[in-house]
């Protein structure tokens, strides 16, 4: 008589954990939630691109999702007609912020173009205060949603 095999030990593992939901992601700034300007390309004419208050409308327009090209400002005043050029900026971007510019050229164009045209918007920009730069990003911003909306 040959004896049975004996059964092998079964290796005792722990009970597996209950299922976890995914992880969601940490939800974004409230400011940053909606981006009411996506899709939207804004025109920056200034002569220094780094400057405080050329720094703020970007930021307060990439936080509100819009793009922004800086264009040079001899490009847009020299040589052709402000006509011809205004109408060209209204069909490449929903508004434009001029710093820097005469006001009689500002004036000029935004009667050329058909699309909101600001005269330093953001040149009260340069501030050291972290507050303050805080409210005049956000007095920007509402400017922009004003007139874009």
């Amino acid at each position: 008589m040959s004896a049975a095999p004996s059964p092998m030990p079964q290796p005792k593992f722990p009970p597996a954990p209950p299922p976890q939901p995914p992880a969601r992601p940490p939800a974004p700034a409230p400011w940053t939630r909606a981006a009411p300007l996506r899709g939207i390309s804004l025109g920056l004419v200034c002569a220094d691109a780094e400057a405080p208050a050329a720094r703020l409308f970007r930021d307060a327009a990439q936080d509100l999702g819009a793009q922004v090209t800086v264009l040079d400002p001899a490009r847009i005043t020299g040589g052709g007609a402000l006509d011809s050029v205004g109408r060209l900026l209204g069909r490449l971007y929903g508004a434009i912020e001029c710093q820097g510019l005469a006001p009689a050229l500002v004036r000029a164009l935004s009667e050329a173009t058909p699309v909101p045209v600001f005269d330093g918007l953001a040149a009260a920009g340069a501030t050291s205060s972290v507050l303050e730069r805080d409210r005049q990003l956000r007095a920007v911003q509402t400017a922009l949603l004003a007139a874009l909306r």
